[in-house]
């Protein structure tokens, strides 16, 4: 019988999937140790003897370890996108690099990593750079769009809008009826407002996938944006560079469109956080205390949330 079961299993692919135990997160086929993340944590706040003293006075020690499982979680996305999109950074651009943020203490100064962890960082960076150089010049969105003045609205939106086509042009029809702030078809490119790009995660969605979020400042009320991309196109993104009417601002302004398109991998590869980190925020790609507390929502098509 036992032999029996072990043929089934391994026929099955039992075992081929990352633990779960002892992980901090899952991204895709790779597990992220609890290690990891203790030991990040363990040498920053060996470093700063003042920031352990201010964490556990406000009891946010937990805030500092969600900050740091967040960032490897992100560390790890950026490597898939490198690793799909023959992406690459030289050991002498890492060192350019911390050179000039003036080393790497100045570099890691008022940050939740250690010098020892500078080039581990930089590297990072400088992928989503390259994320963001490739493709900020050429990818655009097709979206059908309504609003909501509150989560609980702003997630029962979106709910109907991840039905399907259908379902979400009957509410845009209702809501344009009554006078809100709806439409369909309204498309945008990523390089007629780059500092719109890097702050939104409209650019980084499958096709048929629902975003809701707050507009900028107004995480709790406000206007909220609820979101069915219909379309996303982008070029291979050859022989793109830095797009020069960026000015100064460039290098910022590719890194934070690359990190944002961070969440278009993590959608495909699936990212899984331990509970004792908290949630996965699918939008900001961070790590929220709760499901209550993440910016948004995130329904891939024939999805549905909780």
């Amino acid at each position: 019988m036992i032999v029996a079961l072990l043929a089934a299993c391994l026929l099955a692919g039992c075992g081929s999937q990352p633990s779960r135990v002892g992980s901090a997160a899952l991204v895709g086929d790779q597990a992220i140790p609890v290690s990891t993340v203790e030991q990040r944590f363990d040498a920053v706040v060996r470093d700063r003897p003042r920031l352990r003293e201010q964490l556990e006075q406000q009891g946010r020690e937990d805030d500092l370890a969600r900050q740091i499982a967040a960032f490897t979680v992100r560390q790890k996305l950026a490597d898939v996108a490198a690793g799909r999109q023959n992406l690459h950074v030289s050991e002498q651009e890492v060192t350019e690099w911390v050179q000039q943020q003036g080393g790497p203490e100045a570099a890691t100064e008022g940050t939740i990593f250690t010098p020892a962890e500078v080039r581990s960082v930089a590297r990072s960076l400088l992928l989503m750079r390259e994320l963001g150089s490739k493709h900020l010049s050429n990818t655009s969105v097709v979206f059908d769009y309504t609003s909501a003045t509150s989560r609980a609205e702003a997630k029962r939106k979106a709910q109907r809008m991840a039905r399907g086509p259908e379902q979400a042009a009957e509410l845009i029809r209702e809501d344009k009826a009554d006078g809100g702030s709806a439409g369909s078809g309204r498309e945008l490119s990523a390089a007629n407002s780059p500092s719109f790009a890097a702050r939104t995660p409209l650019f980084a969605a499958e096709p048929g996938t629902v975003l809701a979020f707050p507009g900028p400042g107004q995480r709790s009320a406000g206007q909220w944006l609820v979101a069915r991309i219909t379309e996303r196109h982008t070029g291979n993104g050859e022989g793109q560079s830095d797009t020069p009417s960026l000015g100064r601002q460039g290098a910022q302004l590719t890194q934070a469109f690359g990190a944002r398109l961070l969440g278009l991998t993590a959608q495909r590869v699936g990212v899984e956080l331990s509970p004792r980190y908290g949630v996965w925020d699918p939008l900001e790609l961070t790590a929220a205390p709760e499901k209550g507390q993440t910016t948004g929502f995130r329904i891939p098509e024939g999805s549905s949330l909780s």
